[in-house]
């Protein structure tokens, strides 16, 4: 599966927009918090497993991952966004990833997923909450590097970008067809 394909698959499980107001807003705060999720494992991997990744704590990981593309697709689908051309522009960032470790790769995974939502909510909302839709062309950067930081992760953990988002969208698509979309927890 490619990003284009993921992006639009991805779209047809975006409940939030049931809330036209929740355009934007929603998949950045999911987006800072996923990345925050995957960073939260990764931490409890340093400090209960001495750093020794394990099989499930490589699946959660990845799980997380997906979480973390979802959100990317739906800022850029919430934006006008070609997710698959993001991918396709990955510039130098891609080669100073390969030689960062998995903490270096999560951190400015956090770092990225930061920046994205302070541009866009500066474009997007004004203090009173209103939509001010404006050049986004200052995020392509940012969106390309955090697929790359996402996809530098998930091949350390034996996987790959295609496989992430397989997998996000299986499980998404097992929860809307059992009506179980909307609600709290991984295990729905």
């Amino acid at each position: 599966m490619n990003s284009r394909e993921f992006q639009n698959i991805a779209r047809t499980t975006a409940v939030y927009l049931e809330k036209p107001s929740n355009a934007m807003i929603y998949p950045l705060l999911g987006l800072v918090g996923e990345c925050g999720e995957v960073a939260e494992k990764i931490k409890k991997l340093l400090r209960d497993c001495d750093g020794q990744m394990t099989e499930e704590r490589s699946s959660s990981i990845l799980a997380e991952l997906g979480d973390c593309c979802w959100y990317v697709a739906n800022v850029c689908s919430d934006a006008n966004i070609d997710l698959q051309l993001m991918y396709d522009m990955r510039g130098s960032f891609k080669y100073a990833a390969k030689s960062m470790n998995i903490v270096q790769l999560t951190l400015h995974m956090n770092i990225i997923a930061s920046e994205i939502a302070r541009v866009l909510a500066e474009r997007y909302y004004d203090c009173d909450g209103h939509n001010k839709y404006r050049d986004l062309h200052s995020i392509h950067n940012n969106i390309s590097k955090i697929l790359i930081c996402i996809e530098e992760l998930s091949k350390r953990l034996s996987s790959g970008l295609a496989d992430v988002y397989e997998a996000n969208i299986n499980k998404l698509l097992d929860r809307k067809n059992r009506g179980v979309i909307k609600g709290d927890g991984d295990n729905r």
